[in-house]
């Protein structure tokens, strides 16, 4: 399959994930569900096994049984439904586990589609994986996602409409996290994913142990989101200190995930990548590029480069420079 034909086969899940519409958020997040003692509690996940990555989406179920066997309590069980990166199938399999009666679910790897409604109401904890972060209001849900629903649109299509560059922010990135630069298209708009590296360093070997395998990025989204999914259940063993019921935040392996409250968006939310070459453009054009590149340009807010603030200043995305930002793709270890 060339490039271009990949790409629009993995816009279209992407665009129907991230036009799933605002909706509600998890305020504060059931850390204490309720489990007879001697039944461990069932973790409902929906992941793109069969489609369109077989590997990634192993890696991605990997990620969450290797958090799960090193959980301090009563080793939940993983009920683990495949998408096939479809939002009617994704659908189906959220249907099934609520049916299962799991206690919390884990999901938004690829698709939201109606998922998060069908596990709200329910009464069911949600745990999102997806890039995008979706209007926080009433309970039901935690967001890994960095982005604001729609600005990296808003964004890309400024960015067209001053510069004349064909630029893109829906390709297969907003799902695998892995930066190219699609047919056709003079640049690309993608998330970037910031990792907690000295975390990431203690679990790699344990991974790469288990699963004979290095430990990837689809790896430690499953390991996260798994990570906070357990903060959602009380299954401790004698001795283990109970999470509190006002804890606010899940400290993960990609980051701290805020608990019931909307959290800044990272300066660095994104990375904007241009193609080698780009077309002609008029004066006008080349000028607000210019004042692009200024604004955004990687580090120049932290060495006082950037110049007098533009509309662009506040845009939470950086340039790509092959050094620094985007050094390793769309991954940010700190």
């Amino acid at each position: 399959m060339s490039s271009k034909s990949s790409m629009a086969v993995w816009a279209a899940p992407q665009r129907c994930a991230r036009r799933a519409g605002a909706w509600f958020s998890l305020a504060a997040l059931s850390l204490f569900v309720g489990h007879a003692a001697a039944s461990p509690a069932q973790v409902g996940a929906i992941v793109p096994e069969s489609w369109p990555d077989k590997a990634r989406g192993e890696d991605i179920r990997d990620g969450m049984q290797l958090a799960l066997k090193t959980w301090p309590g009563q080793t939940p069980t993983l009920v683990v439904k495949d998408s096939a990166c479809d939002a009617k199938k994704a659908a189906a399999a959220a249907k099934e586990l609520v049916a299962s009666k799991v206690d919390v679910v884990v999901g938004g790897f690829c698709v939201l589609g109606t998922v998060p409604k069908q596990i709200r109401d329910a009464g069911i904890p949600f745990v999102s994986a997806n890039a995008e972060r979706f209007t926080m209001n009433a309970e039901g849900i935690i967001q890994l996602g960095d982005v604001p629903l729609n600005l990296a649109d808003t964004i890309a299509a400024k960015l067209r409409s001053e510069t004349g560059l064909r630029v893109t922010s829906s390709t297969a990135c907003w799902i695998d996290f892995e930066a190219k630069m699609p047919d056709g298209y003079d640049a690309v708009l993608c998330p970037m994913l910031h990792v907690n590296g000295t975390r990431w360093d203690d679990i790699a070997p344990a991974f790469s142990a288990a699963y004979r395998k290095p430990f990837s990025v689809a790896a430690a989204r499953g390991y996260a989101a798994m990570q906070v999914a357990l903060a959602s259940i009380k299954q401790p063993k004698p001795g283990v200190k109970m999470v509190k019921a006002d804890q606010k935040e899940v400290d993960t392996v990609l980051g701290k995930v805020r608990i019931g409250e909307e959290r800044a968006t990272p300066d660095d939310a994104m990375l904007l990548s241009f193609a080698p070459k780009l077309p002609r453009m008029s004066p006008a054009q080349k000028a607000k590029l210019d004042e692009v590149l200024k604004s955004k340009a990687c580090g120049c807010a932290q060495s006082g480069a950037c110049g007098a603030p533009t509309a662009w200043s506040p845009m939470p995305f950086v340039i790509a420079d092959g050094k620094t930002c985007g050094a390793k793709g769309l991954v940010n270890r700190r």
